[in-house]
């Protein structure tokens, strides 16, 4: 044996255990204890200046949440100080990828977050991780918590004997504490409330362990009150047969026999239908920064945009429920006219349910017997599209590994390759096809500095180089754009095209604050939808005004909307056959003319939060229009038993 091993072994009883059992009992104690309240403060310190604020009665909660944890670590770790130190690292972990999604996002991890980590770890490249100050004293805190943890708290000798009523032990508090998250409503019991466009706000005056566990009681939205067969049938009735696809208002051409052989030829007919193509685009990050005070001359880079804007079947505004991330949820809306409004925040049914069955876009145009197609130049799991495409019913997929080759922005496949691609779907198809086109190229972060100096923008408005290759990216996609209508007016394929931005920019927050000189929180109703909307068209190429221009309808009344309804619209403009739900949405619209996951704007064009106290005629309409909404998304979704499901 080493001199070294000898020394150790005289000085380990004097330096590291205390004279007596109890003792030492009471020193892994109090470092238990410790390593609770470290592990509160570790959680929020990364992201919550206001930690210190927190309402005693909250951080009780979130004492007691840490310390159902906590034990259940050290259990399992067989009551080790390592497992003390596991934990409070762990809470450290989870502390700082709040700070990081904050910053990348403007909100914090919500439940649904978990469900997507390989989206998270996917488009985690485009952003720079960095340290500040604030971080850099929680590392230290935790250094220094684990160094006195080995040279203060007395080891636990760890026996084969134990480590089944450990483990047996961890096992049962796991169960206990599932068991009490059943049995409590912590939004009503803990007087917890978690808003959905403050979600940072509520995180950081309640807790984070408090509010994630709340909102995750509420991934799965409760049945609407009044929610019957009945009721449907008094809602829906109106639009449509429940036993028919198509409303005879808008038939289909050619015959048709029935199950019993009877000619119907009012309600549905042979396929495909006699249409145009549709293109959908859902273009990354799409926005026009010019509507903020002071950022006016931002203007040109949408140029061309709002040139097709002028000459288009519908445009104007079109109010999200994302912003700066989440694009599954904006893809959702717009292909199944549901609306986060009903759901809450936090919630991405992307990766949360199955959607087989569900009435969307992609079913709508296979009943016709388009072909039906979806691109996005990026992994096929993000956000489960390889598997939700083909539940929503498109033939195929596109993603980057179809791609690889394809000219990039910003080391992002351009939006012109992905219409290059759109037009080689139309032109392989039999028959009329949909192409619906996520793109990649405006996607965050914005601060690679890959933007060649030939095509970078700056603006006079702001002196921020986020937003000057933002701008530049915006006016590259601008110029694609011109490149596909021309490209489409030159064809003589009838082809009708919806273009949208999925949500604004990650920096839309510190946008808002630095041009409207106050705080997020401070801001009205009115104000915060400044950050939730995009613009929008709907336009017919040359081929289609020639050929359908009896059947396009210019919509006047679509200057302000939003994704639930974009749908729907895009079927009135291109003259395509109405639908139950399609003709309950444009029905819908009257009295609710945009909704998203902040609030709703009555038919007067008033904005209201969710809950707010009714006090107008229009407002009491709205607000009886969104319970019917709600009944019939819920049915969407969630019945596919339903007789009006249409798929």
């Amino acid at each position: 044996m080493s001199d070294r091993t000898n020394w150790n072994e005289l000085n380990e009883p004097k330096r590291r255990r205390p004279r007596s059992g109890t003792a030492a009992a009471l020193v892994r104690g109090l470092f238990f204890a410790l390593a609770v309240l470290l592990g509160f403060l570790l959680l929020e310190l990364p992201w919550n200046p206001d930690v210190f604020a927190i309402p005693w009665p909250y951080v009780q909660a979130n004492l007691l949440i840490g310390l159902l944890a906590c034990a259940i670590v050290f259990l399992a770790g067989q009551r080790t100080r390592a497992s003390l130190a596991v934990y409070v690292g762990l809470a450290l972990a989870a502390g700082c990828a709040n700070f990081f999604i904050i910053t990348f996002k403007g909100q914090p991890i919500v439940p649904a977050d978990l469900f997507a980590l390989s989206t998270a770890a996917s488009v985690a490249g485009g952003y720079s991780l960095f340290l500040t100050a604030q971080l850099v004293f929680c590392l230290v805190v935790f250094a220094a918590f684990c160094v006195a943890l080995y040279f203060l708290c007395p080891p636990r000798p760890v026996s084969r004997r134990d480590f089944g009523p450990n483990c047996l032990a961890a096992v049962l508090l796991v169960a206990l504490g599932f068991m009490q998250y059943g049995a409590i409503d912590i939004k009503s019991e803990c007087d917890v409330t978690v808003d959905v466009w403050d979600v940072r706000g509520s995180y950081a005056t309640q807790g984070t362990a408090l509010c994630f566990l709340s909102r995750t009681q509420e991934l799965t939205p409760a049945e609407p009150e009044g929610y019957s067969p009945e009721t449907l049938d008094t809602i829906l009735g109106p639009f449509g047969l429940a036993d028919g696809i198509f409303q005879a208002s808008a038939p289909l051409e050619g015959p048709h026999e029935d199950a019993d052989g009877a000619s119907n030829s009012d309600t549905a007919a042979a396929l495909p239908y006699d249409g145009p193509n549709v293109i959908a685009i859902m273009n990354e990050t799409f926005s026009d920064l010019s509507s903020y005070p002071g950022l006016e001359d931002a203007a040109p880079v949408t140029e061309f945009f709002h040139e097709v804007a002028d000459d288009s079947l519908a445009s104007g505004n079109v109010f999200v429920s994302a912003m700066g991330g989440g694009t599954c949820n904006s893809e959702f809306e717009f292909l199944t006219g549901a609306s986060m409004g009903n759901m809450g925040g936090g919630v991405y049914p992307y990766v949360l349910y199955d959607l087989e069955g569900v009435d969307n876009l992609a079913a709508y145009f296979r009943d016709l017997g388009y072909g039906t197609h979806a691109i996005h130049p990026a992994e096929a799991s993000n956000w489960r599209r390889d598997r939700i495409y083909d539940q929503l019913g498109f033939d195929t997929f596109d993603d980057i590994t179809t791609m690889e080759d394809a000219e990039t922005f910003r080391d992002l496949v351009t939006d012109r390759a992905t219409y290059e691609r759109a037009l080689q779907k139309i032109d392989e198809g039999d028959g009329p096809q949909f192409v619906f086109d996520v793109t990649i190229q405006n996607h965050g972060g914005y601060d690679t500095g890959l933007v060649p100096a030939a095509d970078r923008v700056h603006t006079e408005g702001v002196e921020n180089p986020e937003v000057d290759e933002f701008l530049s990216a915006i006016k590259q996609s601008d110029e694609d754009l011109r490149w596909l209508v021309d490209e489409l007016n030159a064809r003589d394929e009838p082809t009708v095209v919806v273009f949208f931005g999925d949500h604004q920019p990650g920096f839309a927050d510190w946008l808002f604050e630095h041009t409207y000189g106050k705080s997020v929180e401070d801001a009205t109703l009115e104000e915060v939808q400044e950050r939730y909307h995009t613009p929008y068209f709907i336009w017919a190429n040359e081929a289609a005004r020639e050929q359908y221009g009896d059947r396009l309808s210019a919509i006047e009344d679509a200057d302000v909307t939003s994704l639930n309804y974009l749908a729907s619209l895009l079927v009135k403009a291109a003259g395509l056959p109405e639908t139950v739900h399609t003709g309950y949405m444009d029905a819908l619209r009257k009295e609710l003319p945009a909704v998203n996951l902040n609030g709703y704007q009555d038919a007067e064009g008033a904005w209201h939060w969710f809950g707010e106290e009714v006090d107008s005629e229009a407002q009491q309409r709205a607000e009886e229009a969104l319970k019917t909404y709600g009944i019939v998304q819920y049915d969407n979704l969630f019945n596919k038993d339903s007789d009006f499901h249409e798929v």
